[in-house]
């Protein structure tokens, strides 16, 4: 396929694990790639060793979402350039967690910008490219979070994840006809650096069968965006928990929260 030919991603939260993998997945299936993060020089080497491999534009954007001016910054470097975005791929998000009145506002405020707001606005800034195009695909990485019981000091972990989900599928049904999919990839753990980044270390300890890794997750990902599936859980074993949170009792799914938050903090 020529440079000409190459429909372009764009991959937010590209410096390390899921992000990571989604590049070299796109890569792989021969899509340019715009990467953006905060850490330029991880994002400079993941271009690096990618060029290694197979030859493909890839461009880097050093960037925080939690600033409000992020994803008008992606927006003007895309345009700058002359860069279409066919895939746009909302991975960058972080954990938050410890008891809601103890965290500070201004942290909860980054969290809500970097997980909703900025997730809105990157989608909001190239949908209509997309529309022109008449293609556009979109991954929001969500998770299997708010459909297991949660910890008692998850914080609003859950809660963005729900609306993730719940974007994704109105996204999804609104532009179906145009050609353009939207989905929301629900992992369970899989490893990367976000636990120990969270301070959730007992977790970041759980046996080696609770875990995906990364690239499987971006596989399925990308496979379900390309099929124009709205949503997916990662593996049987996630299937399975989110099935059997829905049967046991309320009053069980407390007991077992209240076990989760023992074990993560």
């Amino acid at each position: 396929m020529s440079d000409n030919a190459r429909k372009t991603a764009l991959i937010t939260g590209a410096s390390s694990g899921i992000g990571e993998a989604f590049a070299k997945v796109f890569f792989d299936e021969g899509f340019n790639l715009v990467l953006t993060a905060r850490r330029e020089d991880r994002l400079q080497a993941l271009a690096e060793q990618l060029r290694k491999d197979k030859n493909g534009n890839i461009h880097v954007v050093a960037a925080d979402l939690s600033q409000p001016s992020a994803p008008q910054k992606i927006l003007d470097y895309c345009s700058n350039k002359n860069i279409h975005i066919d895939c746009l791929v909302n991975n960058a998000g972080y954990g938050n967690p410890g008891k809601f009145e103890e965290i500070s506002w201004q942290s909860h405020q980054d969290f809500l910008q970097v997980m909703i707001t900025a997730v809105t606005e990157l989608t909001y800034l190239f949908l209509p490219g997309m529309i022109e195009k008449q293609y556009g695909r979109i991954i929001n990485l969500a998770s299997l979070a708010p459909m297991i019981p949660s910890p008692d000091m998850a914080g609003l972990y859950s809660p963005v994840k729900i609306f993730q989900i719940k974007f994704s599928e109105s996204i999804h049904q609104q532009y179906l006809d145009q050609n353009i999919f939207c989905s929301a990839v629900c992992p369970g753990l899989t490893r990367s650096e976000f636990h120990v980044a969270a301070n959730m270390h007992e977790v970041a300890n759980s046996p080696n069968w609770l875990w995906m890794d990364s690239m499987t997750v971006a596989k399925q990902g990308f496979n379900a965006v390309m099929k124009g599936k709205s949503f997916i859980i990662n593996g049987g074993l996630n299937k399975f928990f989110a099935v059997l949170a829905k049967a046991i009792p309320e009053n069980l799914t407390r007991s077992i929260a209240k076990g989760l938050t023992k074990r993560s903090y």
